[in-house]
C-alpha cells in the first residue's frame, strides 16, 4: 500500500475539490416526476479534477447480460497515477432499459457516473434506486398485464396451449402446431412463459 500513497493522495484531492453536485434535471415517467443529475454533469466535473491531479480512469474488462428490455453491465476500471504509474482497479455496474439497442449504452453511463460518484464519494442529495424500480416494476407489471390478455385469447384459439405446463411442452406444443409460429406476438409470449417456467 506505501507505494501506492501518492495515487490515493491524488483522488483524496479529488474529493476535497469535488464535495458536491446539485441535480441538473427533472426526470418525468407516469406520475413519477423527480429531479437528478445528468451522467454529463458528473463526467465532466470530475474530468478537470481528473486532469488536474493528473489521473485517468480506464475501463478494461466489461460484461453485460439482458433480460427482456433491461440490461446490465459490470465494468472494472483502473484508475492510475499518470506520474508514477500506480493503479487501483475499481468496479461498478449499472442497468439500462431500452427496446431497441441502446440498453448496453444506458447501462455504461449509468454505471460510470455512479462509479465516479460512489468513488469521490460525491452527494447529489438523490435517491434514484427507489424511483427507479418503481419505474422498472410498472413497466415490467404492464407487460405482464398485456401478456396475460394475450394469453386468454390464445388459449381460446389455440386448445393445445392447456397442455403448457414448462418450457419442454411449450417447445413441443411449438413445433407440434405451425400456426403458432406464424402469430406475430408468439415469439415474444414465448419468452415470457420460459422466464414463468424458469
Amino acid at each position: 500500500m506505501k507505494d501506492k500513497i501518492q495515487l490515493f493522495t491524488k483522488i483524496s484531492e479529488v474529493m476535497q475539490e469535488v464535495r458536491y453536485l446539485a441535480k441538473d434535471g427533472q426526470i418525468k415517467f407516469g406520475t413519477t416526476n423527480y429531479k437528478a443529475i445528468s451522467e454529463e454533469k458528473v463526467t465532466a466535473t470530475v474530468r478537470d479534477s481528473l486532469i488536474n491531479n493528473k489521473l485517468i480512469i480506464i475501463p478494461v474488462e466489461q460484461d453485460h447480460k439482458k433480460d427482456g428490455n433491461l440490461t446490465t453491465v459490470n465494468t472494472k476500471y483502473k484508475i492510475c497515477d499518470c506520474e508514477t504509474g500506480d493503479c487501483e482497479t475499481i468496479v461498478s455496474s449499472g442497468t439500462g432499459t431500452d427496446t431497441q439497442d441502446k440498453g448496453v449504452g444506458k447501462a455504461m453511463t449509468y454505471s460510470f457516473k455512479y462509479l465516479l460518484l460512489r468513488t469521490f464519494a460525491i452527494p447529489t442529495g438523490e435517491d434514484p434506486d427507489k424511483v427507479s424500480s418503481a419505474e422498472h416494476d410498472k413497466k415490467q407489471k404492464d407487460k405482464e398485464t398485456e401478456m396475460l390478455k394475450y394469453e386468454t385469447e390464445m388459449y381460446l384459439q389455440y386448445p393445445c396451449l392447456n397442455q403448457v405446463f414448462d418450457i419442454s411442452t411449450l417447445t413441443k406444443v411449438w413445433n407440434e402446431n405451425p400456426d403458432l409460429q406464424a402469430e406475430p406476438k408468439f415469439k415474444e409470449y414465448s419468452s415470457y412463459l420460459k422466464k414463468k417456467y424458469k
